[in-house]
């Protein structure tokens, strides 16, 4: 089963995108993963909505946002996708006009004001780190049919390699499981973000969601142009300003 790296077809592949976005990352479970894709309620139609309302906003999401890259991996022995990356290429400092993204896949109560408030708490390392263009990998998952068969190294190959031609820092937020892959490709830790959304006046939405998804930790990590990092020397870009 040759796994192939390819360019993704924004008019037929969210639907499948998605799917396999979900089964990775309920493959061990992560509760972060209710922040950016939520399933409200039980049973499969929940799920199969939530599916289908994540492939319509990725969708959306990519059409509106010029630095949006999308790639996929394909098992070219039965057509199935075996895993996906979402890369943003900034040509431009994102962080001086910040576009705000509405959290429409929340209803307008408290369970919003979480995940707005979690987002804001997700992208903070990365707004004073990467203040200039940068290549940022949003999104990187391997169906778990695939694992441990280099999927996830032929998006991070192409990732490096566009980083370089463009002479760009190269950013990411790590979770626990992704740290080693990130490690072996020379990544380095910039900070640890404990996410733990605070309000004065929380209301049940908002419990509820706290209780679901709790405190997550991603790790900010770094790649300077032409991946040679050395401890004392190699200057910090955020530490320039």
């Amino acid at each position: 089963m040759p796994l192939e790296l390819q360019e993704f077809n924004a008019e037929t592949d969210f639907p499948a995108i998605a799917r396999c976005l979900f089964e990775s990352y309920e493959d061990p479970p992560q509760k972060f993963f209710h922040v950016f894709f939520p399933t409200h309620g039980t049973g499969e139609k929940a799920r199969e909505d939530a599916i289908e309302e994540a492939a319509t906003r990725l969708k959306l999401w990519h059409t509106h946002d010029p630095s949006s890259h999308w790639q996929k991996v394909v098992d070219t022995d039965t057509g199935k996708i075996a895993g996906g990356a979402l890369w943003n290429i900034h040509n431009e400092n994102p962080f001086a006009n910040p576009a705000t993204v509405p959290v429409t896949w929340f209803p307008d109560d408290g369970s919003r004001r979480f995940v707005e408030k979690a987002l804001q708490n997700h992208s903070a390392p990365r707004s004073r780190a990467a203040q200039r263009p940068h290549v940022y990998l949003f999104i990187i998952f391997t169906h778990p049919d695939y694992r441990r068969r280099g999927v996830g190294q032929q998006f991070m190959d192409w990732g490096m390699k566009k980083a370089d031609e463009l002479g760009y820092d190269f950013f990411l937020d790590s979770t626990p499981y992704g740290r080693p892959l990130y490690e072996a490709n020379g990544f380095v830790y910039v900070e640890e973000n404990i996410n733990i959304p605070k309000t004065d006046n929380p209301d049940e939405k908002w419990k509820d969601v706290e209780e679901k998804v709790g405190p997550f930790t991603f790790w900010l990590m770094w790649r300077p142009v032409g991946g040679k990092y050395e401890e004392g020397k190699t200057i910090k870009p955020w530490e320039q300003n």
